[in-house]
């Protein structure tokens, strides 16, 4: 008995820590919000992916849109005809439940193609600009474990996302920020960013990232850019370090990923320019913030599974390791520690 009690009060658990865990642009809340203010709504865009150790299991991603508004819906399972919805979701009306249920069956069975909101396809489909819903779900996975790893370090602060692409990793961020701007230098991402993923404290830019010129000094307590460095060209890298440090606050945060140069899969991306080794992004960071405390991670690539708690983990690292990614926490180094 003393067992089965243990298991339930970890499965509790493991339910109230899923709440709170900022892992997808939005919250319970927003999801309510949307179906307090619109009775009527449709299916915009619908995409089904298969996991590669089942394939009786399936993972759905949807747009629905509603006089003008749109919300992603995320992270909804379908194995053994039955359908799993993940917390943030929990506040779907039934009627609408029936209805993208109808929905995810008649697609299953007739396995159409979805097209991404993105004219470039190449860059829609690698993974390279992830959109939720259209690039594939392991990318979106792992970007935003790191977007949910950056915003439980920047809860109540000012914050601007580098190279923000469409603009969901911004409002995960902002659900944990007292403010956030998005800036990209591509301005077909920052309206659809816009269109998307605005909020109250949530906005978008369109700007260079190695410049940041529009932004006043010290305009923010935490600056995040996760896959932008191996984007840059090498000569543009101070240049972007500079703008950071330009931007953030004495007592801010940086939060910062690169691509592994020594990953083991061996394939070479088009799209990155700078990629490195882990000496390397430790010798950048401690050249720009040689006073501040500096701790670096490393992320696993996806493992083909849907047991997403477990798929892409974030773990603190001293040396150089074999995972796909790294990322540091940048911050003032604070006496007593």
């Amino acid at each position: 008995m003393k067992k089965n009690r243990s298991k339930k009060s970890r499965a509790a658990r493991d339910a109230a820590k899923a709440l709170d865990e900022p892992l997808y642009p939005y919250s319970g809340q927003d999801v309510s919000g949307f179906f307090s203010q619109h009775e009527s709504v449709r299916i915009a865009y619908l995409k089904i992916e298969r996991s590669l150790d089942d394939f009786g299991h399936h993972l759905c991603e949807i747009i629905l849109y509603a006089d003008g508004d749109r919300l992603f819906l995320q992270g909804i399972e379908f194995q053994k005809n039955r359908f799993r919805y993940p917390p943030h979701l929990q506040a779907i009306p039934g009627n609408v439940r029936k209805m993208l249920e109808q929905q995810v069956i008649h697609r299953l069975l007739q396995t159409r193609v979805v097209e991404s909101p993105l004219s470039d396809q190449e860059l829609a489909y690698s993974g390279e600009r992830v959109i939720p819903g259209t690039a594939p779900f392991h990318a979106y996975w792992m970007h935003a474990r790191r977007y949910g790893f950056a915003a439980t370090r920047c809860r109540g602060k000012r914050v601007l996302d580098a190279g923000c692409g469409s603009g969901y990793g911004t409002r995960i961020l902002g659900r944990q920020a007292k403010e956030c701007l998005g800036v990209d230098s591509d301005p077909q991402a920052v309206r659809l960013a816009e269109s998307l993923f605005e909020d109250t404290d949530v906005r978008f830019a369109v700007g260079d990232v190695t410049g940041l010129d529009e932004l006043e000094e010290e305009a923010f307590d935490g600056v995040v850019a996760l896959e932008v460095l191996e984007h840059l060209p090498p000569e543009s890298i101070s240049a972007f370090m500079q703008a950071v440090q330009r931007v953030l606050s004495p007592e801010g945060i940086f939060v910062v990923s690169v691509a592994n140069r020594a990953h083991q899969d061996g394939e070479e991306n088009p799209f990155h320019l700078s990629e490195m080794l882990f000496d390397e992004f430790q010798a950048l960071l401690q050249t720009w913030f040689a006073s501040s405390r500096i701790e670096f991670f490393g992320q696993d690539v996806w493992g083909g599974t849907w047991h997403l708690e477990r798929e892409c983990g974030i773990e603190r690292i001293r040396t150089a390791t074999s995972h796909h990614v790294y990322l540091a926490v940048v911050e003032p180094e604070r006496s007593g520690r």
